[in-house]
């Protein structure tokens, strides 16, 4: 990859091969209460105990603080000690604890959306007006929730009939947001997003048009990448009875035509159009009275995915049809909050496939020589899952978590199963506490690794997680407070290649490491050290039980995140960081194939992932000013330097290979990436 592919991959993020989760979504369960999660307070939802161990939690306001967020409170994410990404770019991928992507699982007070980020991950699908706080739980989880590495929580902000909005523009999009009263007991919150890249990049990336090495290798946009997104939520209040109406809608947009691989890959040339759409509406009920609060939500979720690439007019065409049924009821005794709850899913996904497997490694074979799949096919799905805990306060310094969470599927076979789930905490004097949490976690694997055509229709197994986490906290007198987190992850029935089924459930794997947070305030200045270590690794193929590590094995991260606040209206804010070199499989030769009577070269490779690119460095800085009127109304201007090379060493992002694949350099991650903003509150 040249830089010019770096700066296209850090803005688009194309489920390009059958990202086949969004054929049959996995959903988590998360629960806010209606009305609270503002800037200055966090809500711990029934499931949270309070110092139990990976629990990580940021209202807005803080985490508009963080450098490098663009303006968008759920990149904050990227700051706790725990998640770790494969590079600097605003493009690249959060890893938990030795966990894929897909094995972390978002919602948004138990309202699905078809996806989180737009295109790039310059921004998610969540309007910031919207987002009352972040919860991020990395491991030891309660059984409220269904994934199998991690869940991020975005908790919304209902409206309030306050009469506030904003109107925000900045270098790449702008939006607004509006909370108005419609009568005594009814308000309305509404916002929408639009990017504004698409009118402006060709006048930024004409340099981006041509390969400088070979005029014949280019990749031009017909269309640059755009986006759109809108919020709604719609409440009414009746005594002790909340009913919402909620909805989401976004979507994505990008046309290109690379030819970079021409004289490689000579299939994986040509086009590249994606279009993605979701929109979400739910209706919801919550009951709050004395000592008992019942949460319940009805939606409908639609997604739509086209794409469209290679001029052999490969194409996957993918729509979601979701129906469920959400309940909640918690109970809050004299030493036990005890949670019961249910959930039920109709899915029906029409799915259009013309196109080879997508690929689960960094070294699969050449496009070229892969075989293509047909798919025309309605995949249909009904869920169901009952989970139930209790969180008894045994005496005023132990407390004890533990349920059950049941589910039962009639896709493919799947059938049903059980994670039983158990957290401790003792506190000790002198603001000392430990903790502990150990359970089984579940998901089904990657969808196309169990259809027909792409992978193994017999696959029946889920696959599964055991966690197993400590948590040492300790709270000083001086506003500081430390926390080491060692855990460890145990992967089973990991759905790997085989040669004659295409794939088989029988995988294992292991992750383990330790997560330290230290977190000072003095005065208007904040502080917070974040070190990741993690040492992960999986089995690839059934051929050998040997276990390999990837490409979300990062060793070692370290953060620094600062802001302070001065001149009453000013505010300079600050984001380091260090991290190990992605691991990559090294090409070790090269042997000829044949194409429509052509020679070509393609690589073979070494040992997967035994080879690491450089250490990486980045630095986000951010300076703003407040100027504020009459009436609460304010103007806020920001400029931010994201994805800055640290120490002014150049962050490596890939090797370079030339059409023989003999090693010729490396690609660089962006250099760096400003982004200014002026946001008007009234």
């Amino acid at each position: 990859m040249t830089t010019k592919k770096l700066i296209l991959l850090s803005l688009v993020t194309i489920p390009l091969l059958l990202s086949a989760e969004n054929i049959i979504l996995n959903d988590i369960d998360v629960t806010a209460k209606l009305g609270e999660g503002g800037e200055s307070s966090l809500v711990q939802k029934e499931g949270y105990m309070k110092s139990a161990p990976m629990q990580k939690q940021i209202t807005t306001k803080q985490a508009l603080e963080i450098a490098g967020t663009n303006g968008d409170p759920v990149k904050a994410l990227k700051s706790f000690a725990g998640i770790v990404s494969t590079n600097n770019d605003d493009g690249s991928e959060l890893y938990v604890h030795g966990s894929k992507p897909r094995e972390t699982r978002f919602s948004i007070n138990h309202l699905p959306v078809g996806y989180l980020f737009h295109l790039g991950g310059l921004h998610s699908v969540i309007a910031p007006e919207m987002t009352g706080q972040i919860d991020a739980y990395l491991g030891g989880f309660d059984v409220t929730y269904g994934a199998m590495g991690a869940v991020v929580d975005i908790s919304p902000k209902y409206p309030t009939g306050s009469g506030k909005g904003r109107v925000h523009i900045g270098l790449y999009d702008a939006d607004f947001a509006y909370d108005m009263s419609l009568g005594e007991d009814t308000n309305l919150f509404i916002s929408a997003r639009r990017s504004y890249f698409d009118l402006i990049a060709d006048k930024i990336i004409d340099e981006l048009d041509s390969d400088s090495e070979d005029e014949r290798k280019k990749t031009t946009f017909t269309l640059f990448p755009q986006f759109y997104d809108a919020q709604l939520i719609l409440t009414h209040t009746m005594g002790n009875h909340i009913f919402s109406l909620e909805m989401l809608a976004a979507q994505d947009e990008l046309k290109i035509n690379d030819t970079f691989n021409i004289d490689k890959d000579p299939v994986a040339v040509g086009k590249i159009n994606s279009k993605v759409e979701s929109n979400t509406i739910g209706a919801r009920w919550i009951y709050a009275g004395d000592g008992v609060t019942s949460n319940t939500l009805l939606y409908r979720l639609f997604t739509k995915q086209n794409v469209a690439f290679y001029d052999d007019d490969y194409f996957v065409d993918t729509e979601l049809e979701e129906y469920g049924l959400y309940h909640e009821t918690v109970w809050n005794l004299d030493r036990h909050t005890v949670t019961v709850g249910a959930e039920a899913k109709i899915v029906n996904a029409p799915t259009k496939v013309h196109s080879n497997a997508p690929s689960l490694t960094d070294f699969e074979d050449l496009v070229t020589e892969q075989e293509v799949v047909d798919i025309d096919k309605t995949f249909k799905a009904k869920e169901y899952t009952l989970f139930a805990q209790d969180i008894w306060d045994i005496t005023p310094n132990d407390h004890l978590r533990y349920g059950v969470r049941a589910w039962k599927t009639d896709f493919q076979n799947f059938g049903s199963g059980i994670d039983p789930r158990v957290a401790y905490v003792h506190d000790f004097e002198n603001d000392f506490t430990v903790s502990a949490a150990v359970g089984t976690y579940s998901q089904r694997p990657s969808t196309f690794t169990s259809i027909e055509g792409f992978g193994n229709p017999k696959i029946e197994t889920q696959e599964s997680a055991e966690h197993y986490t400590l948590s040492f906290q300790k709270t000083f007198a001086d506003n500081a407070k430390l926390v080491v987190e060692p855990y460890f992850k145990k992967f089973n029935n990991l759905a790997i290649a085989d040669d004659l089924s295409n794939y088989e459930s029988v995988g294992e794997g292991e992750a383990y490491g330790v997560d330290i947070t230290y977190k000072k305030k003095i005065d208007n200045f904040n502080f917070m050290l974040a070190y990741t270590y993690v040492k992960a690794k999986r089995q690839i193929n059934t051929n050998t039980t040997k276990q390999y590590r990837f490409e979300g094995d990062i060793p070692h991260t370290l953060q620094i995140t600062t802001n302070y606040h001065f001149w009453e209206s000013w505010r300079v804010s600050a984001y380091a960081k260090y991290s190990s070199g992605a691991p990559y499989t090294p090409v070790e030769g090269t042997e000829n194939y044949l194409y429509q009577g052509v020679s070509y070269v393609k690589p073979i490779y070494g040992e997967p992932y035994s080879a690491r690119l450089d250490d990486n460095y980045d630095l986000d800085i951010q300076i703003g000013k407040t100027y504020k009127y009459a009436g609460d109304k304010s103007l806020e201007i920001s400029l931010e330097l994201m994805n800055v090379n640290a120490l002014f060493k150049k962050n490596v992002s890939a090797i370079k290979y030339n059409d023989n694949y003999e090693e010729d350099g490396v690609y660089e991650q962006l250099g760096f990436l400003p982004a200014l903003h002026l946001t008007y509150r009234f």
